[in-house]
């Protein structure tokens, strides 16, 4: 009886989370070798998740800019995604978005090589919803970013 109990409350528990995150639409695209998550049904959004892959198989990561992580403030910032019991810290400056001149937002932005990136890849390909803290809270859904990251590593790696 307590395994029916504890398993009700699991998939409660699964479905909720899910029902509490972002909807985020996630693309990936060949040229520019890119990785982005929009939140789902806005006008112009900015993106939540932004990674590029650079020549040399480096990633440029940008964190936010729908939130304006650093607005007027110097330093390093900070933002732990986690999903499930995989998380990845990662720690950058305050700049401009890509989609600076639509939007005038900022992002937290870091740059990595593809092969110190696995934290990210592995919350990235979990399956389960994203959770973001530090300067940046949020939940975002996941579907069908698991694929799309394999993607995305393995475009990368060949650039």
């Amino acid at each position: 009886m307590f395994r029916y109990f504890f398993a009700i409350a699991s998939t409660i528990g699964v479905f909720s989370s899910q029902a509490d995150a972002k909807s985020v639409s996630w693309k990936f695209t060949k040229k520019p070798i890119q990785l982005s998550g929009y939140p789902a049904g806005e006008d112009e959004p900015d993106y939540v998740l932004q990674m590029t892959c650079l020549p040399g198989a480096k990633v440029r990561v940008g964190v936010g800019p729908y939130k304006d992580i650093g607005k007027g403030h110097a330093g390093i910032f900070s933002v732990t995604l986690k999903s499930g019991d995989r998380s990845a810290t990662l720690s950058g400056k305050s700049a401009k978005s890509t989609n600076w001149e639509m939007t005038v937002a900022r992002e937290l932005r870091t740059e990595m090589p593809l092969s110190s990136a696995k934290e990210l890849l592995a919350v990235l390909t979990n399956g389960l919803p994203i959770t973001a803290s530090g300067v940046l809270k949020d939940s975002w859904t996941v579907n069908g970013l698991a694929s799309q990251t394999a993607a995305f590593g393995e475009s990368c790696s060949k650039n």
